[in-house]
């Protein structure tokens, strides 16, 4: 469906490509207007899968005035050819013309708008005007490499391809000189396209301040020395486009043959939005030029919701959308240009320029593309558009502010801002935003909404605002992302503290930047988090942030500023404040010290020197211009690019051998310093990149720092928990799963009785000059629920003695020795190996007598068997222990090594048994009994809850009032103990009459038992996946052979003639 064009609208265009192809050129010099075409040759494009150029036919090369409605501004400054690079190294392959436009400052319409009024106020355009400044572009769409040829057209030359500079410059095209007055550039292929700018030496100008009243302006006057910026006078886009009919046809061009398309015809569309058809979603322009004129914008109906603009169409107007559906579009890489209109052409006032009774027109000026929401989710492509001379902001959604509105935004262009409020994009919840080109003189990129990604965009920043903003009011913003910045210009100069400025910025309240006192606290700005931001040439400030809400995790990661400004350093300083609220209170600010939650740069440079908080180099008056405030300095870091290190012979969380540890590593960097438990710090010898040392570990818990420094000063730095006992005399090692007893024993229902909390898994001995250090892990994490030192639910045994072969003999095996004070021996039918009691509360023995006790308790210091070294023939305390716990699941028996003067350590015997730690009145010896599985569950009058929240079950006996607390004391209140060969299942069997243990020796590597059968390894049967035919289980769910085995124990004792007495030791 078309609409046709009025006979003028044809008339017009037929009159303006005659104008393009007819009379003389003339060039008045670089900066002057060039009239009309200077050729009449037909220009050659491309169009096929691999390259398309266009032209625009009715062009005029005019730098100055007002064209008439059907003309296009063709560049008198530079042309545009382009060819594919295969096989074209001697330029012989076919060379195509690519229409190269112009803007020019206010559009040639100066300040009188379309009633005769003559604005007086400043616009924003004031020096570029003067300064005769101008931007050219030319376009194209390809899919392979492409050579560009850019011809100066000024009469200029050129003597070397050095002379022609690519921004970006991290583009890094191959160039080459071309006769003396064209650079050829080559141009890989990529899917996102390339929009760089050719800057030839002989256009350069430069922009100084001039130092005149607050701020100063702009002038090209170099006496006050203040340079702000040096740029081309004329300057030269190029937007090197990925075909669009290869990876989008479907959704980025609409289909001619649908009914649903409207094509419209190029002209006049003054009227457009009268002659939509109620049946078309999509407006179609093709190639050619059409026009609005000054005083209309195409108030599209509800029922479009795609505008497309083909290549090569020219559109003069704006579109103000009235649809509010799901999804919409604006594709193509048309150009539409808001040339026709006047600065702030006002829609209150016919579209002329803001009546002088009015005080702004923000909601109601004219903005290139303009959309509604009605908070329902709505989601817009804009791709491939070009907008040219905004006259206000390009941009802009009302209704519901946050949307969501979700953007996706790809190859998208602004060329001509050179008005104030021109800015780029307002980034709606969800947006996404790549592989676009921003010249804009306000806000850039506006990152007022959460969800928001940025990606590899070419910025050309004029005067007034910043290229980031996300402030102007409190906000609550998350999770924004901008990657690959790059700001080949700007010309920010003012020479006061703008606070609406810099690189980046988060501005005061718009209702009073001056005040303070303006935020929200109920308000969060989080996760913002900008990746290689590159600014080349000069900038007047890097950031200004207004915090005027809760603030944390904002990430600036590599900043690279080629150079401050020459303005007055007080206007390069970067500023970090907290604002409070009308009450007052301040704002949280992320602590980055501590938390790494606040604000941090990280690879900052200037010039390429990196800007360190560590290196005092971040100060107002120093390379990084920083001026913070005071009070946040925990708030905020500076980092640098770090230098390489590894680290080889330490593993975080191991234990030494000795205290000697050797430390091997590889780093390129300038020094590698290493410190222990923050010590003086040690400076490794670095050779060829490689370093050897080693550090002395003077704690049981030590840290070590290796730290490598750059010559920049940035640090790498590795730590290390490396645990130190001394010298290793020797360990065991007890599988795990066994903390049963004899298989029968469960553990209490209270969380403070954690799972594996009692499994013994490693002991080890270490000498320590005059220290012995015993070392003793279990399987679980050792929690302390009751405030211990260290530990408060366990209680470790450590016996030493001379080493046994067997203790699997029933009790009647052996001379046996009871007390532990009168250490009396019983007859013996079979044996005179003494069977000797352990400390009181235990329930066990040893095979043979026991030289040295050593109990470790973390409650109780000062009873009468607290932590402490114990010589078998007294209470008396024979030697101190210190406890420490490490690794969350290991006791430290720090003991003197006087206390065991003369036992080898090496050869001794060890029986290591760990029981449930208790009260006083809760057991002998503070230890907690193991009672029956059947009084555990809570049969029993006197088997409280408690008992099945506080005691193991599993045993034989129930509570009495006896000093044991117990009824029956056959069987062992350990959980879990090293048995060396033997199975602790029969060790501890429950129709044992006594739980006689053997002393193990130490070994280097084996582990418990390892000469064991399988259902012999130190545990239960259950445990070892065997079962038994022992009673055990039944004895400890039931408690039935009490008597018998208490008539047992009495017959031995009068048979011995001997009184039995436990005390109740408190």
């Amino acid at each position: 469906m078309v609409l046709a064009a009025p006979a003028s609208a044809a008339t017009a265009s037929s009159e303006s490509q005659q104008a393009s192809t007819t009379g003389s050129a003339t060039t008045q010099s670089a900066a002057t207007q060039t009239t009309a075409s200077d050729s009449v040759t037909t220009p050659a494009t491309a169009n096929d899968a691999d390259l398309h150029t266009w032209w625009q036919q009715n062009a005029e090369k005019n730098s100055t005035d007002k064209l008439a409605d059907g003309v296009v501004r063709e560049s008198p400054f530079y042309s545009t050819k382009v060819a594919l690079s295969e096989n074209n190294d001697d330029n012989t392959q076919p060379q195509y013309d690519s229409f190269t436009y112009l803007s020019i400052p206010r559009n040639g319409n100066g300040k009188t708008d379309n009633s005769g009024y003559t604005y007086p106020e400043q616009d924003g355009a004031e020096f570029s005007a003067s300064a005769r400044m101008t931007m050219s572009w030319s376009s194209f769409e390809y899919s392979k490499d492409t050579d560009v040829y850019v011809k100066l057209d000024t009469n200029q030359p050129i003597t070397s391809a050095d002379q022609v500079t690519i921004r970006p410059t991290s583009d890094n095209f191959k160039k080459e000189l071309v006769g003396n007055d064209t650079i050829k550039i080559t141009v890989p292929y990529k899917d996102s396209g390339y929009r760089f700018s050719v800057e030839f030496t002989p256009q350069l100008i430069t922009a100084y301040n001039d130092n005149s009243g607050g701020s100063g302006n702009l002038t090209t006057d170099s006496a006050s020395g203040q340079a702000v910026d040096t740029e081309p006078q004329n300057s030269m886009m190029i937007f090197a486009q990925p075909m669009e009919a290869s990876s989008q046809t479907s959704s980025d061009i609409p289909d001619t043959s649908d009914a649903t398309v409207q094509q419209i015809t190029p002209g006049d569309i003054s009227d457009l939005a009268t002659h939509v058809e109620s049946t078309a979603n999509t407006l179609y322009f093709g190639p050619g030029t059409y026009w609005m004129g000054s005083n209309y914008q195409t108030q599209l109906p509800a029922n479009i919701t795609w505008v497309y603009l083909a290549p090569g169409a020219y559109v003069k107007g704006s579109f103000l959308f009235k649809a509010t559906a799901a999804h919409m579009k604006v594709t193509g890489y048309g150009v539409l240009s808001g040339e026709q209109y006047i600065y702030e052409a006002d829609a209150n006032n016919g579209l002329n320029h803001i009546s002088p009774k009015s005080s702004d027109c923000n909601g109601s000026c004219l903005k290139m593309l303009q959309f509604e929401s009605t908070g329902a989710s709505q989601s817009l492509d804009l791709h491939g558009l070009t907008v040219a001379n905004p006259p206000f902001n390009s941009f802009v959604m009302y209704g519901e502010d946050d949307g969501p509105f979700a953007m996706n935004v790809n190859n998208y262009q602004q060329v001509g801002a050179w008005y104030w409020q021109t800015d780029g994009l307002e980034l709606y919840r969800g947006t996404t935003l790549k592989n676009s080109f921003f010249q804009s003189n306000d806000d850039t990129i506006k990152l007022y909404h959460s969800n928001v990604t940025v990606d590899n965009t070419v910025i050309w920043k004029g005067e007034n605002g910043p290229v980031f903003q996300w402030g102007w009011s409190p906000r609550n913003v998350e999770n924004v992302s901008v990657s690959n910045t790059d700001i080949i210009h700007n010309r920010m100069y003012w020479n006061d503290q703008k606070s609406n400025t810099c690189v980046f910025n988060e501005s005061p309240s718009w209702t009073d930047t001056s005040a303070t006192n303006t935020a929200d606290l109920s308000d969060t700005v989080q996760n913002f988090t900008f990746t290689n931001t590159n600014v080349e040439g000069m900038v007047n400030c890097a950031i200004r942030m207004y915090a005027a809400q809760n603030t944390k995790n904002i990430k600036f990661d590599g900043l690279h500023i080629d150079a401050w400004s020459k303005i007055d350093l007080s206007a390069q300083e970067s500023f970090f404040k907290a604002f409070t609220d009308s009450n007052g209170k301040q704002v949280t600010i992320g602590n980055q010290t501590t938390d790494g939650e606040g604000l941090l740069f990280h690879n900052y440079t200037v010039g390429g020197v990196a800007v360190l908080k560590a290196s005092n180099n971040w100060a107002s008056d120093e390379l990084g211009r920083l001026d913070f405030d005071a009070d946040l300095w925990d708030n905020w870091d500076a980092t640098g690019e770090a230098p390489s290190l590894s680290v080889t012979g330490l593993s975080d969380g191991e234990t030494a051998e000795n205290r000697s540890m050797p430390i091997v590593g590889t780093s390129n960097a300038k020094t590698v310093e290493i410190s222990v438990s923050n010590g003086t710090e040690t400076k490794a010898t670095l050779a060829d990149g490689k370093f050897t040392t080693s550090v002395k570990l003077p704690s049981v818990t030590n840290t070590v720092r290796v730290t490598a420094i750059a010559a920049n000063g940035v640090m790498t730095v590795k730590r290390y928990t490396i645990y130190a006992f001394g010298s290793i005399k020797g360990s065991m090692t007890d599988p795990a799963g066994d903390d049963n007893g004899p298989g029968s024993y469960v553990y209490p229902s209270s969380s403070a009785f954690n799972k594996g909390s009692f499994d013994l898994r490693s002991f080890g001995v270490y000498e320590d000059g005059d220290t012995v250090n015993f070392v003793t892990s279990v399987e679980g994490g050792i929690t302390n629920p009751w405030g211990g030192n260290g530990m408060s639910t366990q209680r470790l045994n450590i016996y030493l003695g001379d080493a046994t072969t067997s203790a699997s003999a029933s009790a009647t095996s052996f001379k046996t020795v009871t007390s532990h004070a009168s250490l009396t021996s019983l007859t013996s039918r079979a044996s005179s190996t003494p069977v000797v009691a352990e400390l009181p509360g235990t329930n066990n023995f040893t095979l043979g007598a026991w030289k040295k006790a050593i109990v470790v308790d973390g409650r109780y210091d000062d009873a009468t068997y607290g932590s402490a070294v114990y010589n078998p023939d007294s209470t008396e305390k024979a030697g101190t222990v210190s406890l420490s716990i490490v690794k969350g699941n290991t006791m430290v028996a720090s003991v003197p090594a006087s206390s065991l003067k003369g036992i080898d350590l090496s050869k001794i015997g060890y029986q290591v048994s760990l029981f449930s730690d208790a009260e006083a009145s809760e057991g002998i010896g503070n230890v907690r009994p193991v009672l029956s599985k059947a009084c555990w569950d809570g049969t029993g009058a006197t088997c409280t809850s408690d008992v099945h929240q506080y005691r193991f079950g599993g045993g034989l006996g129930v509570p009495n009032d006896s000093d044991a607390h117990d009824s029956v004391t056959t069987d062992s209140n350990a959980i879990d103990i090293f048995s060396g060969a033997e199975s602790q299942a029969a060790l501890m069997s429950l129709k044992n009459t006594k739980v006689v243990l053997p002393f193990v020796t130490l070994q280097t590597s084996a582990s418990d038992n390892s000469h064991a059968q399988p259902d012999k390894n130190g545990g239960s049967a259950a445990a070892s996946g065997s079962t038994t035919s022992t009673p055990d289980a039944a004895l400890a769910k039931t408690g039935v052979s009490v008597a018998s085995m208490l008539a047992i124990v009495v017959l031995l004792l009068c048979a011995g003639g001997i009184s039995y007495k436990i005390s109740h030791n408190k």
